[in-house]
C-alpha cells in the first residue's frame, strides 16, 4: 500500500516545491522526485524483507531506529545544507542500483538451472 501512497505524494511535494521553475523544469523535477521516491522505497522494502525473517528481535529494532534516524537526519540536512543532502541521496541511489543489479544477477543464476529443466522437460533432481 505504501508504494501507491509514497511515490505520488513525493512527486506532488516536488511539484509544489518547484513552483517557481518553468513548467518543463517543474515537470522534469516532479518525475525525478517520483523516481527517487520509488528507488528509496524499493531499497527500504528490500532491506525490510531481508531483516524481518530474522528470529532475533534486535535486528528489526535496529533497522527501524536506523530508518528513523536517517529520515530525520536527512530532512534536517536538506533544510540546512541542500547540496550535501542531494549528494548523499545520489550516493544512496547509486548504492541501491548496485545492490539491485547484484540481486537480479543472483536470482538469474539461481533460476538458470530451473529454466533449462522446464525448457527440456527433464525431471527435477532429487534433493
Amino acid at each position: 500500500m505504501h508504494t501507491f501512497v509514497r511515490v505520488p505524494v513525493a512527486a506532488l511535494m516536488v511539484y509544489k516545491a518547484t513552483a517557481s521553475l518553468s513548467p518543463a523544469e517543474q515537470m522534469l523535477a516532479t518525475i525525478v522526485g517520483g523516481l527517487i521516491a520509488l528507488a528509496a522505497h524499493g531499497g527500504k522494502t528490500a532491506a525490510r524483507a531481508a531483516v524481518t525473517p530474522s528470529p532475533e528481535p534486535f535486528s528489526n529494532g535496529a533497522l527501524s531506529l536506523t530508518e528513523d534516524a536517517v529520515a530525520i537526519g536527512l530532512t534536517w540536512l536538506a533544510t540546512r545544507h541542500p547540496y550535501t543532502a542531494a549528494g548523499l541521496v545520489l550516493v544512496g541511489l547509486a548504492f541501491v542500483v548496485v545492490i539491485l543489479r547484484f540481486v537480479l544477477r543472483s536470482l538469474k543464476a539461481l533460476f538458470r538451472g530451473a529454466e533449462e529443466q522446464i525448457e527440456h522437460g527433464s525431471p527435477a533432481p532429487a534433493a
